[in-house]
């Protein structure tokens, strides 16, 4: 209880003491406003300040990007860089087709290999010895025939002249044809 006493005693002090107490108050409040104030404009200067700097520095940008866009050193740069992706593009489609074009090759070289090409040569070789047998047969039925109507050896000359021009190419591929099986044996 003595200390409630104490207490409503020094609230209830004079009030010469009272106001000087308020105005030493008011003094640390004045004080203390000034230093936020001072605090706050130092703060929105520095921010006045950094915002100036950024806006100078965005300025300056815009204009530097807006000469190296009117510069023709940067605009044949461009133009280069264009050429060599068109080029870039022509290259890989090229090497593409010359891919699908080995494989191609490689493919028939598979294909029209000394093995596989035996058994067509043997066939070719075969048929061209047929062809001289027909060839010779028909000259022989043609000298038959032309024996049995007077009058006919012109016609017979000049057929067996043709006769003969095809047997000899026959031959000539036939030879071709054997030279190629001795060379894959």
């Amino acid at each position: 209880m003595a200390y409630d006493h104490r207490e409503e005693s020094e609230t209830e002090s004079t009030p010469v003491a009272l106001l000087s107490k308020l105005e030493k108050q008011a003094a640390t409040n004045k004080i203390l406003m000034i230093a936020v104030i001072a605090i706050s404009v130092m703060f929105i200067a520095v921010m006045a300040t950094g915002l100036t700097v950024m806006l100078h520095r965005v300025s300056v940008l815009t204009e530097a990007s807006q000469l190296k866009d009117n510069d023709p050193i940067s605009q044949q740069f461009i133009a280069l860089e264009q050429q060599l992706m068109l080029l870039t593009d022509f290259r890989s489609n090229e090497l593409d087709k010359i891919t699908a074009y080995t494989r191609q090759l490689n493919q028939l070289t598979n294909n029209c290999s000394a093995e596989k090409m035996l058994d067509y040569q043997d066939f070719l070789i075969s048929r061209e010895q047929d062809l001289q047998k027909l060839i010779n047969a028909i000259k022989s039925g043609s000298s038959n025939l032309a024996a049995m109507n007077q009058g006919s050896k012109k016609w017979l000359d000049v057929y067996n002249q043709s006769l003969d021009e095809l047997k000899d190419q026959s031959v000539q591929r036939k030879a071709k044809l054997d030279k190629l099986v001795e060379r894959s044996n």
